[in-house]
């Protein structure tokens, strides 16, 4: 059987007994430091399931990319959107895109004659195709990273501080209290100390598991980078391999 006694209990002790001896600012910061664990939760349960996607986007691109004899099939038979659908995508579109608009007029007039023309670029244009994708890439991680990593560092960082500066709000209101009253009564000082602590535990309420949970997504985030920039190296190392000029 429920037992109701319990929760009347929580009105005369406990954090709910500091919150409502609290004053308004003290109160103000709770529910801002709560709303604030709220919406890092959210943010983080977002965030991981955007690398969960981008993890399966990857390996399912890296995998059909090696199967494929020829590094710019896939530029060739698939559409642009479908490509840009993915940020492993967008690295090779537009990778692919670059080492196209280098063909030249006659490259192309004999591609029309003959689709199995050897393509070739020069060493200046395998450079400059290099570092279009190197753009890419680092464009990639940037977005990755994304504005939902900062606004978690944020809430890691600031619901603390929050906290220390209700503590110090709420035991300067209680010193007043207490010299107002002339006396150094414990049981005076108590409930005002008691609210002012309140603010630092909900605090580190907030900011241990958002911590926890930014980690963890730094390092999700770090296994997506690293993938993504293998599969840039695999790319450009077969491009020069089928498309490189030999001297």
């Amino acid at each position: 059987m429920f037992d109701f006694g319990f929760l009347l209990s929580l009105g005369t002790v406990g954090p709910l007994k500091a919150f409502f001896d609290s004053d308004l600012c003290g109160q103000f910061i709770v529910i801002f430091q709560l709303a604030m664990s709220a919406f890092s939760w959210s943010l983080m349960w977002q965030k991981g399931s955007q690398l969960s996607n981008v993890n399966k986007q990857t390996k399912a691109f890296t995998d059909a990319f090696i199967k494929r004899e020829d590094p710019i099939d896939l530029f060739i038979e698939t559409e642009r959107s479908d490509l840009e659908a993915s940020e492993i995508g967008k690295i090779y579109y537009h990778t692919c895109r670059r080492l196209t608009d280098y063909i030249s007029p006659e490259q192309r007039r004999a591609l029309r004659v003959d689709p199995n023309y050897p393509l070739r670029m020069t060493h200046r244009q395998m450079d400059l195709i290099e570092s279009n994708c190197a753009h890419q890439l680092e464009d990639a991680c940037v977005k990755l990273g994304g504005i939902m990593m900062t606004l978690i560092a944020i809430c890691t960082s600031v619901a603390p501080l929050l906290g220390l500066f209700g503590t110090v709000w709420g035991v300067m209101l209680a010193f007043q209290a207490m010299a107002s009253s002339g006396s150094a009564d414990i049981a005076q000082l108590a409930p005002g100390i008691s609210s002012a602590l309140l603010t630092t535990v909900v605090g580190l309420f907030v900011a241990i598991p958002s911590t926890i949970g930014y980690n963890i997504l730094q390092t999700r985030l770090e296994s997506v980078t690293v993938n993504l920039e293998g599969f840039s190296e695999d790319l450009m190392g077969k491009l020069r391999l089928c498309y490189l000029e030999e001297r």
